[in-house]
């Protein structure tokens, strides 16, 4: 009595999943795999059917010989070939994935240079177009100033002069905000270092520390790494002023066994690292630009106890990369 239950339980499960398989059939887009998988539990319930029939019939119900070894031969068939097929899926599944991560990156990468060229493209023109005409401007004002009899007019000039010596200085900045002059002559570690102290002196009345240390010296690397890690340097300066209120940044830079090696920190009030990456304030754009040049990204902060990121990217063999000006 006992095994008849066991096996009218065992028939009603492997009779449920088989019409389930069934149904889903179509879902399945007919997938050879989900097939051979249907079939193989078709047979199973099969098998179950037909051991109950025996045991309720007894010896007066007889299978042809050999049937059921044949039966669990076709069965384990199904799911052999099965498995395959679903390995290959995995397969392709994972060969898909990758593509497309690749593909994000080289999106990403080729979104970057086009922003860093547009960049560079209308720096130049506010340097070499805009700027040349205000100089001429001021050169003209001041021979004006010099056949100038009236006190009124030299007065209107000197404030006009004035107004556009400050223009070509915002200029200048604007320009080298765009396209980091000092960086595409000296390299990363100059650029660095120009920012850190151009960081300082904007920000007098504030009371921020920042100490920069680097064993780079005159190497130099792919355009697009160093203008990517200037402006990852840039960005987590500017997040730390603008939102830490902290009163120490830390930043160390160095570069060995081809590799550059970001290290930063602060003391400021800190902040929930999962809810900003997801908001913002710059530092999803920071992993981001990371990731374009295959690197990797730690940030770490509590509330309360500041925050640090562990940068790293290699930039490839020394002897491709690096040069001596």
């Amino acid at each position: 009595m006992i095994l008849q239950v066991l096996i009218i339980i065992s028939i009603a499960l492997q009779l449920v999943a088989a019409v389930v398989a069934i149904r889903l059939t179509r879902v399945t887009k007919y997938n050879i795999s989900w097939l051979l998988f249907t079939l193989g539990l078709v047979l199973m319930c099969m098998i179950r059917l037909s051991e109950y029939i025996y045991v309720v019939g007894g010896r007066e119900w007889h299978l042809p010989p050999h049937f059921m070894a044949w039966v669990g031969v076709v069965t384990s068939l199904c799911f052999a070939v099965g498995m395959f097929y679903v390995g290959k899926i995995i397969h392709s599944t994972r060969r898909l994935n990758y593509q497309r991560k690749l593909t994000e990156r080289r999106i990403l990468t080729t979104v970057l240079r086009t922003e860093e060229t547009e960049r560079l493209n209308f720096s130049k023109e506010l340097h070499d177009g805009l700027g040349p005409l205000l100089s001429s401007a001021r050169m003209s004002l001041g021979e004006l100033a010099k056949n100038c009899s009236s006190k009124e007019d030299a007065e209107l000039i000197a404030n006009t002069t004035y107004v556009i010596d400050e223009a070509i200085r915002s200029i200048r900045e604007i320009s080298n905000k765009l396209s980091p002059h000092t960086l595409n002559s000296f390299g990363l570690s100059r650029a660095v270092s120009n920012f850190v102290n151009k960081t300082i002196s904007i920000n007098p009345n504030r009371n921020v520390e920042i100490r920069f240390d680097t064993n780079l010296k005159t190497e130099r690397f792919d355009p697009n790494v160093e203008v990517i890690l200037y402006r990852v340097i840039g960005e987590l300066i500017n997040n730390s002023m603008k939102h830490s209120g902290a009163t120490l940044l830390t930043l160390g830079l160095t570069y060995a066994d081809d590799t550059v090696t970001i290290d930063y920190s602060d003391n400021g009030k800190g902040f929930d690292t999962a809810a900003v990456l997801d908001t913002g304030m710059g530092l999803s754009n920071i992993t981001s630009r990371i990731q374009s040049l295959k690197g990797t990204v730690e940030i770490t902060s509590e509330r309360g106890k500041g925050m640090s990121a562990h940068i790293s990217v290699n930039v490839g063999h020394s002897d491709e990369r690096r040069q001596k000006l």
